[in-house]
């Protein structure tokens, strides 16, 4: 299959044009993009949210983590590779329903893509866990909770705000910062 416009653009539509130009650059490429850039990281204060970001090898706490970011444009979704001074956290995103789902690992979260002021604000709309073909949908009330934004902050650079909180829990991790798109490789 070839698709001729990004991920991205076929989800939000007109929207699309209200993104910042470094947003779309972002999610416009139909080649891999590259950014590099830090990000203050943190983690949730109670045990079981410690024990599973251990357990999900999750990024550790820093005050400037090095981050590098690469999306992979593979047919009709994306590949994103995120790696957080040594650790590694790999995501598939593609279209469901009108919406951008994102899968890792059993876990696939749905979002709607908003603009605003030039930013990307990710609303999370669902949350289910997958088996091969059996997906179980997680009530919200249960679900894991994705607060994420990306704000313009230069001609290549972008803000990044991700906030993961479980129900009774609270946070799990967030991590924000700075990320800057690289030139394209000839």
């Amino acid at each position: 299959m070839t698709v001729t416009t990004s991920l991205y653009a076929r989800i939000m539509r007109s929207s699309w044009s209200r993104l910042a130009e470094p947003l779309r650059d972002m999610h416009g490429s139909h080649a891999a993009m590259h950014a590099r850039g830090r990000m203050q990281i943190e983690h949730g204060v109670h045990p079981f949210a410690r024990l599973l970001a251990w357990m999900l090898r999750l990024p550790r706490p820093s005050v400037a983590c090095d981050t590098r970011l690469i999306v992979t444009a593979l047919g009709d979704e994306e590949r994103w590779e995120r790696t957080f001074n040594d650790r590694r956290i790999q995501t598939r995103q593609y279209i469901c329903d009108d919406t951008l789902a994102e899968r890792f690992g059993v876990l696939e979260f749905r979002f709607r893509l908003e603009a605003s002021d030039g930013s990307l604000v990710y609303v999370q709309r669902d949350a289910a866990l997958l088996c091969l073909p059996v997906r179980v949908r997680i009530p919200m009330v249960w679900a894991p909770h994705i607060e994420a934004r990306e704000d313009p902050a230069g001609p290549r650079r972008i803000q990044v705000g991700v906030r993961v909180a479980l129900p009774g829990v609270g946070l799990l991790i967030a991590y924000s910062g700075l990320v800057e798109i690289e030139e394209p490789q000839p």
